[in-house]
């Protein structure tokens, strides 16, 4: 019988021992890099390596490097609260096809992450550029064609868009709470009737 209760107590020790490093094991699940949405400002600047690069009352920056790319980060506040975040590209491509492979490439990294696509559009809204692939990034550059795919996740919806307009070319990704969404749209419809 007293065997029977060391063993018993042995293997009660070995089970709470292996469930509580399974606990420890398991990764911490945040919605945008170390950050969690409804976090505050200076709870935000804390997950950081360094000082923000730009600040401003609702709004963090900072430069980072993915994948040996160059971006600036942001985090967006409303009432001191994380409720948006994102990358967006700021290296330069004289052959603006470029643009399209870095896209590719962001898209295959965030497929690898959060699976398949909830949507995935390529538009042309001008035609003009369609049939001459080598000036498919031109035709970004002046609107008449866009790429865009998003994921979802529990927490957040994410956008990947390529875009631009007047020359220009925008490549980000952004990253929203889902659970704060409708909280942000009564707040800014309050803002906006003010200014009435």
């Amino acid at each position: 019988m007293k065997n029977k209760s060391i063993i018993f107590l042995g293997l009660t020790v070995l089970l709470i021992l292996s469930f509580s490093l399974t606990i420890l094991a398991k990764e911490q699940v945040y919605d945008f890099r170390k950050t969690n949405w409804g976090m505050s400002k200076e709870q935000v600047k804390t997950t950081e390596d360094k000082k923000p690069d730009f600040e401003a009352d609702t709004w963090l920056g900072y430069f980072v490097t993915i994948s040996g790319k160059d971006f600036r980060c942001f985090y967006s506040f409303l009432e001191d609260k994380l409720y948006k975040s994102g990358y967006s590209f700021t290296g330069k491509h004289t052959n603006k096809n470029h643009y399209i492979t870095d896209y590719k490439n962001l898209k295959e990294n965030l497929t690898k992450k959060y699976g398949k696509p909830k949507t995935d559009i390529v538009l042309w809204e001008n035609n003009l550029f369609k049939n001459n692939k080598e000036k498919w990034g031109t035709a970004i550059s002046v609107g008449h064609l866009l790429y865009r795919a998003t994921w979802e996740t529990l927490t957040t919806m994410i956008v990947l868009t390529l875009s631009g307009d007047n020359y220009k070319i925008g490549l980000n990704i952004y990253y929203e709470s889902k659970e704060l969404e409708e909280w942000v749209k009564q707040i800014e419809e309050k803002e906006t009737s003010k200014d009435f």
